[in-house]
């Protein structure tokens, strides 16, 4: 990446570096009142995101590829952490950074990225259910709190929240529930760490610690697994199809609280014992999932409080960093405990 001055265009030092990387917060349609439809339109850029939503003197934009939150990934996701870390470096009086993201996938960005943060200053993520262009966008508000959340020093080593709908939350725990509601965004296990009323953001707790830290590795380092969505009648195929693509490990997206099929359970299991890959048990609902005779005898580890795509991330993280199943064991068992 070219080497540049992060600074505002008065000259000033940065208060807040921010990232658009794309999504539906700075993305245009052609009627006002389209909600569901956009992207036809050239999105709005940092510059412009700013200008049209407010005065920003203090908020420096910094350099992205933006990609739609389905196309986004580890890689792209590390590339922010280096711009972040470039930024920094350059300006270490930064208070914080912002990233908008698509909100698709970004439950999964900011648990990841909350492995791979290495600052002392806090990133704030943020998105939107409505298009800047709607005339009741919910991008505006979101990207002023997400940016009010970045300059508070109460957050300083806060290291990742996610800032939607004048909350706060956890990476570890938030998630979508729904497609279009502008509330979409909850944390069901602990709920939010803190809430805007008007200007003033109360903090009700810290984060939860994500449990293992990654650094800069890339999407290329991380070890190959898979998901296993599981449903009545479900056999072994995707079971086979994961192992013959080199997966290492292997998380059940399960029926609550946990399983799969006997079928995919012993598929699993066998694989599991024969070619060393790991398995853990997730669950579609929300909550704990907890240890269980069934599950243990196949040798499953239990994910925790994490949604089959965190653990999915975790896992990889920890097959990077050559863990032993104990320790991964530990890993899932301790998050939620802070």
């Amino acid at each position: 990446m070219e080497h540049r001055e992060f600074e505002t265009d008065g000259g000033e030092k940065p208060a807040v570096g921010l990232i658009v990387a794309g999504g539906t917060l700075n993305a245009i349609a052609e009627d006002p009142f389209e909600v569901c439809d956009y992207g036809q339109v050239p999105a709005l850029d940092a510059k412009a995101l700013l200008c049209r939503f407010g005065d920003y003197r203090d908020v420096v934009a910094l350099p992205c590829d933006p990609l739609p939150s389905f196309d986004m990934g580890p890689a792209s996701w590390q590339a922010i952490c280096r711009t972040c870390a470039e930024a920094y470096a350059s300006r270490p009086g930064m208070k914080g950074f912002v990233l908008t993201h698509g909100t698709g996938s970004l439950e999964e960005a900011a648990y990841y990225l909350s492995l791979a943060w290495e600052l002392d200053v806090p990133l704030v993520i943020t998105g939107a259910q409505r298009p800047a262009s709607a005339a009741s966008s919910d991008g505006p508000m979101n990207l002023h709190h997400a940016i009010a959340a970045a300059r508070d020093e109460r957050l300083r080593d806060a290291n990742v929240v996610v800032a939607v709908d004048a909350e706060l939350h956890d990476p570890v725990d938030v998630t979508k529930t729904s497609n279009t509601r502008l509330d979409t965004f909850q944390s069901p296990w602990a709920g939010p760490i803190g809430r805007f009323t008007g200007a003033r953001l109360d903090l009700f707790r810290r984060p939860l610690s994500p449990g293992i830290k990654i650094g800069g590795a890339t999407g290329r380092d991380l070890p190959r697994v898979d998901i296993l969505y599981c449903h009545s009648g479900g056999d072994a195929a995707a079971v086979e199809a994961f192992a013959a693509a080199g997966a290492q490990g292997i998380v059940i997206a399960g029926f609550a609280p946990g399983y799969a099929t006997s079928t995919q359970a012993q598929a699993l299991a066998n694989w599991s014992r024969e070619r060393g890959g790991v398995v853990v048990s997730a669950s579609r609902g929300s909550g704990r999932v907890p240890h269980n005779s069934r599950n243990s005898a196949y040798g499953f580890l239990p994910a925790g409080v994490l949604s089959p795509v965190k653990a999915q991330i975790l896992l990889q993280s920890a097959l990077s960093q050559q863990k032993t199943q104990r320790e991964i064991a530990e890993l899932f068992d301790t998050l939620g405990e802070d």
